[in-house]
């Protein structure tokens, strides 16, 4: 259910708004979102639980909420951008595994062997 987490993001854009009257950028609500909650992507200990985004419908979901936030995020966000905001990056990313990801390389770092062939699989020979 995406319901909580909008309701903590709905906190955090009102936050934005009151500490940045004239504007906020995505920084600023990332800021303002750690102070209400621990920021997107962050798991709470309470009965509000984020889902973790899994799936590309996950990701389809996820930003059709932040964009149905007052003042929030645009329509049609990229899958990156909405799991870059909700802290999902990484190699497990649905994103990632759909080949549709323009940040890889800051995964590169520490990767292992199987990383680096299932990342050619997936890319190519870059």
């Amino acid at each position: 259910m995406w319901e909580p987490k909008t309701k903590l993001a709905e906190k955090a854009v009102e936050l934005a708004k009151r500490k940045h009257q004239g504007g906020f950028n995505k920084k600023q609500l990332i800021a303002a979102s750690k102070e209400v909650y621990g920021g997107f992507g962050a798991t709470q200990v309470n009965p509000l639980v984020t889902k973790k985004i899994c799936t590309m419908e996950d990701v389809s979901n996820m930003g059709n909420a932040m964009a149905n936030i007052d003042g929030g995020y645009p329509v049609g966000m990229s899958g990156c951008e909405v799991v870059g905001i909700n802290g999902g990056c990484g190699r497990d990313c649905p994103v990632y595994l759909e080949g549709e990801c323009k940040e890889f390389g800051e995964m590169c770092d520490d990767m292992t062997d199987d990383d680096i062939k299932r990342h050619i699989e997936i890319y190519g020979e870059e």
